[in-house]
């Protein structure tokens, strides 16, 4: 880390900064000595190599609260705010909360240093904070309430403009936030270790709902009737998922081929060889595992070659891009390519217009997923769904 901060040559006897200017930067000693002052003259330390100072006004963008200089010939590492500040955007907002509470505690002994925070720089840390503690704190009793619901999202075949299947996807309908986004809290699942429990709920409710989703669908020769589930990385570490399933799969009489598991490239990377286990073992029932967000991952051909993927779900990122970017257009037929050269199927994400649907069916895409077809719905709203989808001819019965 070191070697990428710039360096800084202080003179002896020679300020680095001043009580009450502006904190950008913070520093660490690595050569030589330096004296730290109290807004009146007075020495409070010296510190000496891999000291760490100016961190305070450097994180909450105050005045500096201590003169330092040098007492020695000095090098000094600068650390930047704004390498700081791009750090903690991708913190958690609790922590950064935290960290805000803190440096005011630690300013309430300089009162003469503090300065009013600009307007509303302190609210959203704290409303953000506020709202992930809530959510943390109701997300069992959510689970336990039946809060929880799962919306579905058709997939269509290219071909023939059949509905083939649905995706699971779980919303939370919060009493007081209204409804909440799988984005929003299944991280602190993840986090308070409720993820188990919800995978498992959210499995075995797509599974029942399947009987009667299943009645809609229209499957075609080499493209089966399927329902697809995400699983996140600690749901697919753990053995006992395959029990699990099988035992799901028994109980609500559905063949395994009609189950898609879900995955991002990121969740095989967190534990390759325990994912890579737990998915031999599923596609050995017959289950069948989509790749998602297939482009924008680390693993790419690798993940395709040595684990049982039988599906590439190409990134809409990529599938919006197609009729303007020509490298977009170039990745997602090559993705296209190589699924139909190793004999697996392809599903294009975020289709939302009939021109983009049109390039994808050209390309050989097998299979079309986005709001051009259908947003997300419950269970209820989807026969609706399919009688309008019909009479407007975006989906064949």
């Amino acid at each position: 880390m070191n070697e990428g901060l710039p360096r800084e040559q202080i003179a002896a006897g020679a300020e680095v900064f001043c009580f009450g200017e502006p904190g950008n930067s913070a520093y660490v000693v690595e050569s030589g000595r330096v004296e730290v002052l109290a807004a009146d003259g007075r020495p409070l330390a010296q510190l000496g190599v891999g000291a760490l100072f100016g961190e305070v006004a450097l994180l909450d963008q105050q005045a500096r609260t201590a003169t330092v200089r040098a007492l020695e010939p000095t090098t000094l590492l600068r650390i930047e705010r704004d390498h700081v500040q791009s750090l903690l955007k991708r913190a958690d907002p609790v922590i950064r909360h935290l960290l805000s509470l803190l440096l005011a505690r630690f300013r309430s002994a300089y009162p003469g240093a503090m300065t009013a925070p600009a307007p509303g720089s302190q609210a959203p840390d704290q409303e953000a904070a506020l709202r992930t503690l809530m959510l943390t704190r109701d997300l069992d009793y959510g689970l336990a309430h039946g809060q929880l619901e799962l919306f579905y999202q058709p997939l269509i075949g290219f071909a023939q403009r059949n509905l083939l299947g649905f995706e699971a996807l779980v919303r939370w309908r919060h009493p007081v936030l209204g409804m909440i986004m799988p984005m929003e809290f299944i991280g602190l699942a993840e986090k308070t270790g409720l993820i188990h429990q919800l995978g498992q709920w959210v499995l075995q409710q797509a599974l029942a709902d399947w009987a009667q989703l299943r009645s809609f669908c229209h499957p075609a020769a080499g493209l089966p009737a399927f329902i697809s589930v995400n699983l996140s990385a600690p749901e697919l570490s753990a053995p006992a998922i395959v029990g699990q399933v099988r035992d799901l799969l028994n109980r609500y009489d559905i063949p395994p081929r009609e189950l898609k598991i879900e995955l991002t490239e990121t969740v095989i990377i967190e534990d390759r060889e325990a994912v890579g286990n737990v998915l031999e073992q599923l596609s050995a029932l017959g289950v069948a595992i989509a790749l998602d967000d297939f482009g924008t991952g680390y693993a790419g051909l690798d993940t395709v070659k040595s684990l049982p993927i039988a599906c590439l779900k190409i990134d809409k990122t990529f599938v919006q891009d197609i009729g303007q970017s020509l490298r977009s257009y170039e990745i997602v037929q090559s993705a296209i390519q190589l699924a139909l050269s190793l004999g697996l199927t392809t599903i294009a994400e975020g289709i939302e217009d009939e021109e983009t649907a049109n390039r994808l069916s050209e390309m050989g895409c097998g299979v079309a997923q986005g709001y051009h077809f259908a947003r997300p719905m419950p269970l209820a709203d989807v026969a609706g769904w399919l009688a309008d989808a019909a009479a407007s001819g975006r989906v064949h019965p």
